[in-house]
């Protein structure tokens, strides 16, 4: 005996709509992780990318910074020769310049004029000695003060002398000292105006 097994028709249909459904939802499922799989696998591409890109950029600042240093020592050398240089020459100039002014104050003082001490601090010079009278005292200052390698004479004291110095005078100046005095600024040149030249004009002959 054959038995056929008759569904309900609305109980088919509800199997094939779940059916559907659940086609549609594994889909849907599938769809979503297909494009979480794709956004991820960007991701870790670009992170790839920037870690690389950060590398680059951390060796291209490590060779910065070297050459920066290098660039710091350099001019650290040359600040040092050039402070070395600047010693060199001051030396030079002292060479010289203690001659140059001993010849300045021998020249300015007069033959009756004698110096007794002669002490300097801190570029600032004192003169002792003794004159036959004030008068010489003041040539003296005035020949200082004509010369470059002295600055701001100033007269201290003059006193008259006692006991062996009796008959003359004893005086104290102080003088700012220079050993390589400032050379003078060039004068400026004349405008030389050209003389206008005559220009003759010869007569035409008829």
């Amino acid at each position: 005996m054959i038995r056929i097994n008759l569904l309900p028709i609305k109980q088919l249909a509800a199997e094939v709509s779940r059916r559907r459904e659940i086609t549609i939802g594994a889909v849907f499922l599938g769809l979503a992780a297909f494009v979480i799989i794709v956004v991820h696998l960007t991701q870790v591409y670009r992170l790839s990318s920037l870690q690389s890109e950060l590398s680059g950029l951390r060796a291209e600042l490590q060779s910065l910074n070297t050459k920066i240093k290098e660039v710091g020592d350099l001019q650290n050398k040359i600040k040092d020769l050039r402070s070395k240089n600047t010693i060199i020459d001051d030396l030079n100039k002292k060479k010289s310049g203690p001659g140059l002014v001993m010849e300045n104050l021998a020249n300015a003082a007069p033959p009756t004029l004698w110096l007794t001490e002669l002490k300097e601090t801190n570029g600032s010079l004192t003169l002792n000695g003794l004159a036959v009278d004030n008068k010489t005292v003041a040539d003296f200052i005035s020949g200082l003060e004509a010369s470059k390698h002295f600055k701001t004479v100033e007269l201290v004291e003059t006193t008259q002398g006692s006991g062996p110095t009796a008959g003359y005078q004893k005086f104290s100046i102080k003088t700012g000292v220079l050993y390589h005095a400032a050379e003078p600024l060039p004068e400026p040149a004349a405008n030389i105006k050209a003389a206008p030249l005559a220009v003759k004009k010869e007569e035409k002959k008829g």
